[in-house]
């Protein structure tokens, strides 16, 4: 096992190429954010006339006449800036006792804590394309939420948060080699609930949020695609002060056949006990399931340390169904001292616009097998009208005092939420 992951970082750390999620054109690095609108023409003639009014031909000042525009000019350039955002307020009350062994006689009508929690939240992006080779967005997230943590004996008070979560820029040489600089966020994994293999992101998913963005770091990514695939560099300059704490972070992606193989390595200097870190992910379809796999191996103080998981998603939208399960096996020692790593299993259930309906249903499951632990979350949504958006459910855990989903031991909350004035804009 020592001589495998002693390989494999040495395979990984010796390949000349980069890193990040896997695009082939220079619009996926614009994110895809290409908009349609309704109600286009649908006649030929119409379509004919819109041909010479639309962004496809431009005047030329000297001749008068129309010049045709490559089509990629059009979606590739803007001359208006775009912003755009969300908005969402919330209003959730909770009851919770930690008698698990009776919860519901307890829970509801002698709780150990109740609370009312207010939250308000939103963000607001511009993204400006003042030519084809040259992008620069941004996003700046807000929020408030009081208490702040409303299951704590003396809940400390409310503040509001805001902070620019990106601002970068993408330019690209000859439409051969893209880059993108400045504070992104990062596709480094390819896990649903837990993600060993991204050591770039500044935060880790929340398995009871996965589906949430997540804040990127401050670097320069550099994306070479050849044939059907990808290589990557990521030079990454997050809360350093010196120029040789800059990581690197090189990663490639090949495609063979229906499978997505991808090769990484991150290695930043003497700033952290964590020196050179490899991994390998791997994507691919078996008939209706997505499954997907990573491994990490890393060196902690001269102990390797390997996390693997593997999982797989189900999608019917025929029926508005998703299925995800992952199990993740968290460091375990490769060489000696043994370290035993702990054993996680997530799994979640999401059935939406029940039977044509304005209801929803939703279950999760968290379990760590090493210490006993679990969580399960139940929960009904209800859409009565647009951006009004009703919830109810309970949050179940079960285990130990100090136990990792069970710090205070098993308990049961009852929750219920509004979610008012929602949506995007």
């Amino acid at each position: 096992m020592k001589r495998a992951a002693a390989a494999l970082i040495l395979l990984i750390l010796v390949l000349p190429i980069c890193a990040q999620e896997g695009s082939d054109n220079f619009d996926d690095l614009f994110e895809g954010e290409i908009l349609e609108e309704e109600g286009e023409p649908a006649a030929e003639e119409s379509q004919e006339e819109d041909l010479f009014e639309s962004d496809l031909f431009e005047e030329s000042a000297e001749t008068g006449q129309a010049q045709e525009i490559a089509p990629e000019e059009a979606f590739l350039v803007s001359e208006q800036l775009e912003w755009g955002g969300s908005f969402d307020l919330s209003l959730t009350a909770q009851v919770a006792s930690n008698d698990y062994i009776t919860p519901w006689e307890k829970a509801f009508w002698d709780p150990d804590i109740s609370s009312l929690t207010s939250e308000v939240s939103g963000d607001l992006f511009f993204d400006a394309r003042p030519d084809r080779d040259f992008r620069v967005f941004g996003k700046i997230k807000a929020a408030y939420r009081y208490p702040a943590d409303p299951l704590l004996p003396a809940p400390p008070p409310g503040e509001w948060e805001v902070e620019i979560f990106e601002l970068f820029s993408d330019f690209q040489i000859k439409d051969l080699l893209f880059f993108r600089a400045g504070k992104q966020t990062v596709q480094w994994g390819v896990g649903y609930f837990f993600s060993p293999a991204d050591v770039l992101n500044l935060v880790s998913i929340d398995p009871e949020d996965p589906g949430a963005e997540r804040e990127g770091p401050i670097a320069l990514k550099a994306h070479f695609p050849f044939a059907a695939h990808n290589a990557y560099l990521y030079l990454v300059a997050n809360d350093v002060d010196k120029p040789f704490e800059i990581a690197v972070a090189p990663k490639v992606e090949l495609l063979l056949g229906s499978y997505e193989l991808g090769i990484g390595g991150f290695y930043q200097f003497d700033l952290t006990p964590n020196k050179p870190m490899g991994m390998l992910t791997l994507t691919g379809p078996l008939r209706d399931l997505d499954l997907f796999a990573e491994a990490m191996i890393r060196d902690y103080e001269d102990i390797l340390l390997f996390s693997g998981t593997t999982g797989f998603s189900y999608i019917n939208s025929d029926w508005n169904l998703s299925l995800f399960a992952q199990y993740f096996l968290r460091d375990q020692g490769c060489t000696a001292p043994i370290t035993p790593g702990r054993h996680y299993l997530a799994a979640s259930v999401g059935w939406s616009d029940l039977l044509d309906s304005d209801f929803g249903l939703s279950l999760l499951y968290l379990a760590n097998f090493s210490d006993g632990s679990g969580l399960i979350t139940p929960t009904v949504t209800w859409d009565p009208i647009d951006h009004v958006r009703l919830s109810t459910g309970l949050r179940i855990s079960y285990g130990t005092i100090g136990d990792e989903y069970a710090p205070a031991g098993g308990s049961l909350v009852y929750t219920f939420s509004v979610s008012l004035g929602a949506g995007r804009f």
